[in-house]
């Protein structure tokens, strides 16, 4: 591998692969970096980042002068030794390789929502201090602090829930319903455009532009899952935005491309 990367994806799964085809549609060097092998992929390395000599290796690694590196990491199961590996692990052994003399390159690291505590209600944007009251959300919390010691200009994008058209219609099932509040309020953001505004900070950084350092990744749809569930049971009438309850907010979704599917019901009319 002997190319000069433009962006370096670390964590290149389903949501890195498909960023990763998106940027080398723009012409750029792109090097995936995962635990499973991709054979006969030369622009994808198999590295595990809970292994220090990986870090090692990744240092041999050519990079452009613009190049930029986007972390998604994804733990091997809900507990917190897996949680404290990926996330706070990862992230200080990132601070210090982007932090090398010459090598200081923008990051985009994935971070969740779910730093936010579950007691913190009202509208929950950028500007609100998160207070966790879970090792989750405590561990994220830690992982986003490592980021944000980076020296090079990083930018972390708390995502919301994920979906897609088949987990959407998951929440048709009597059995999935019976383990959720219907009263809660579901905050979500569709896996299309959760790629878009990955690519937009990307190619933000890569250019050079100041992104922002923190971003809500959420759509416009935060309504309850009884609204969801009446929806997805085919009455006819719009969803209502929540205003009441646990409410996620973005103050930067003007600067980001315009969300494909803006709330659920965006995903049922193109089913």
């Amino acid at each position: 591998m002997s190319n000069p990367w433009d962006i370096v994806i670390l964590g290149c799964g389903q949501l890195g692969g498909n960023l990763k085809t998106e940027l080398e549609a723009e012409k750029l060097q792109v090097l995936g970096v995962r635990r499973t092998p991709m054979p006969d992929d030369p622009t994808c390395l198999r590295l595990d980042l809970d292994d220090p000599d990986s870090w090692d290796r990744l240092c041999r690694i050519p990079l452009s002068r613009q190049a930029v590196i986007v972390t998604i990491m994804t733990p091997d199961t809900r507990t917190e030794s897996a949680y404290r590996a990926r996330y706070v692990g990862v992230s200080a052994r990132l601070r210090q390789w982007a932090s090398l003399p010459g090598r200081e390159h923008p990051v985009i690291w994935v971070s969740s929502t779910a730093v936010f505590g579950q007691h913190q209600i009202g509208i929950l944007d950028e500007s609100v201090p998160v207070s966790p009251d879970h090792w989750r959300g405590q561990l994220l919390w830690e992982a986003e602090q490592n980021i944000a010691q980076i020296k090079a200009p990083t930018t972390v994008i708390r995502f919301a829930g994920l979906y897609h058209a088949k987990s959407l219609m998951r929440l048709s099932d009597p059995v999935f319903r019976a383990q959720l509040d219907p009263e809660t309020v579901s905050n979500r953001m569709h896996r299309q455009d959760a790629v878009s505004w990955l690519r937009t900070l990307a190619l933000g950084h890569y250019r050079g532009e100041q992104m922002p350092a923190l971003i809500h990744g959420v759509d416009q749809g935060s309504a309850t899952y009884r609204q969801i569930f009446d929806l997805l049971d085919g009455a006819n009438m719009p969803l209502t935005p929540a205003t009441e309850g646990r409410v996620l907010a973005t103050q930067h979704g003007d600067r980001m491309p315009r969300l494909r599917y803006p709330t659920c019901e965006a995903v049922l009319s193109r089913s």
